[in-house]
């Protein structure tokens, strides 16, 4: 069906049709668009611009197709232009030629905006439950793990002790102001642009804020020309996707290291594992890697939408058509990942000896014992000088650096000297930093029950 033939004497090229054609993605929108439509056609009859008795009787044919195309997959498989073709065609199979009349003063500019709109709308709430879940696994591993001790890492190297709970506060964190981005763009992207014609206004008298109300709007786009032209609000959406994105893939990479031989900080769930089909002692974690891997394929999306509206002249233009499987398949992903993330983190379970044993290293004691240093007088930069020569002199002699500190510092700082059992207990380093967002136990639950908070805005 052509919504566009009336001074056409013949139909498209056939190559040219397929390449035009839409259905085969945008039937994602059906529900949008049916529901778009239902609240066009109640405000034609509310305005007069159709007897109320046809705008019921298109009210209820639209629940008609709807509900067969839930209920029959066949239904949906129809030589059809695009998701808005789709349902007049199906309309007209139930109430006939006054299936026309759903058209009424209407554009598919702005409805497939509308429709797309709604969509995301949906998604992003979606994605943000999925989110929370993320977030909640991470801070009940992290409230598990708050006085557990392990390394932290700067360039890949052990720095200080911090505690797992850190580690997963972290995250969290990151993850919270995901959310945040995606609660923010939903704002901009629940704009109601029904009402905008093809590009400058509709001349029927409709209530479009009655529209925006009945389809959870909560303002009306205050430009027909704009509403109909412009995918910032998809470009939004789909940034604060390859963020979301971006984060996990981080998250996935530390979990990938720490649930290694070499560290053994942890034990992925089996149920998030796969084996090698030569190797039979191997469980891989390829669901870790496919969430890092999903980060590229995001941010391709982004590239793409932004490419796609550099140099588009005002006014719709078929370009447009693109946006829809970008934004698809970066909601897809991001769907899919926080998902399986939220269940690797779940049934992952803790080693907290292999942890502690690996926060014991001493070198990783060297900022605190600088530190303890200048608080007995010394200047910072000149402890920092003296502890970096304990190190280099413990290296050369292949001794332990609080043997050799114990022998250095014994005349020129007999205090600190005698609190060297102190200073070199991991626990004890992560005590000392109880300011909030340290990692002494304290602050680290307090920071992890804030990340839980924050989630509820």
């Amino acid at each position: 069906m052509k919504l566009w033939g009336g001074n056409y004497s013949a139909g498209p090229d056939a190559a040219f049709w397929e390449f035009n054609r839409s259905f085969s993605f945008d039937r994602r929108l059906l529900a949008e668009e049916i529901a778009a439509s239902k609240a066009f056609v109640r405000a034609l009859g509310r305005c007069g611009a159709i007897p109320v008795a046809d705008a019921e009787t298109l009210d209820r044919g639209l629940d008609t197709v709807f509900e067969r195309s839930l209920k029959e997959p066949d239904y949906r498989d129809l030589d059809v232009e695009d998701v808005h073709s789709f349902v007049e065609e199906r309309l007209g199979e139930v109430v006939g030629d006054l299936a026309g009349q759903a058209h009424l003063g209407r554009s598919r500019n702005e409805q497939t905006v509308t429709a797309l709109r709604l969509w995301v709308r949906g998604t992003i709430d979606r994605l943000r439950g999925g989110l929370r879940a993320v977030v909640a696994a991470l801070v009940e591993q992290g409230q598990a793990g708050a006085d557990t001790v392990m390394p932290g890492f700067t360039h890949t190297r052990a720095a200080e002790p911090v505690t797992f709970g850190h580690f997963a506060a972290a995250h969290a964190w990151a993850l919270v102001r995901d959310d945040q981005r995606l609660r923010d763009a939903r704002g901009r992207v629940n704009v109601l642009p029904l009402g905008s014609g093809a590009l400058a206004g509709s001349a029927l008298d409709l209530d479009r804020k009655a529209m925006a109300h009945e389809l959870g709007f909560e303002a009306v786009s205050p430009n027909a020309l704009d509403a109909v032209m412009d995918r910032d609000f998809a470009v939004e959406f789909v940034s604060a996707c390859a963020m979301l994105q971006t984060h996990l893939a981080r998250l996935a990479e530390d979990f990938i290291h720490f649930a290694g031989p070499e560290h053994g900080f942890v034990e992925l769930p089996e149920a998030f594992t796969t084996g090698s089909s030569l190797m039979p002692q191997k469980k891989n974690p390829d669901s870790l890697e496919l969430v890092r891997g999903k980060a590229a394929r995001v941010d391709g999306d982004l590239v793409r939408l932004l490419a796609l509206l550099k140099g588009l002249p005002a006014g719709y233009q078929k370009d447009l058509q693109e946006d829809k499987e970008a934004v698809f398949d970066a909601a897809d992903a991001a769907l899919g990942s926080v998902a399986i993330m939220a269940g690797v983190i779940a049934g992952l379970s803790q080693r907290p000896d292999a942890m502690r044993a690996a926060a014991a290293g001493e070198e990783m004691m060297a900022a605190g014992l600088a530190v303890a240093l200048a608080r007995e007088g010394m200047p910072f930069r000149k402890a920092h000088g003296v502890v970096g020569a304990l190190v280099a002199e413990a290296r050369k002699g292949g001794r332990s650096l609080r043997d050799t500190a114990a022998k250095g510092l014994k005349e020129t700082s007999p205090a600190v000297a005698a609190r060297l059992d102190q200073l070199f207990d991991p626990d004890e380093a992560v005590r000392a930093k109880s300011l909030p967002g340290g990692t002494a136990p304290d602050a680290v639950r307090a920071s992890l029950a804030g990340a839980l908070e924050a989630l509820q805005g």
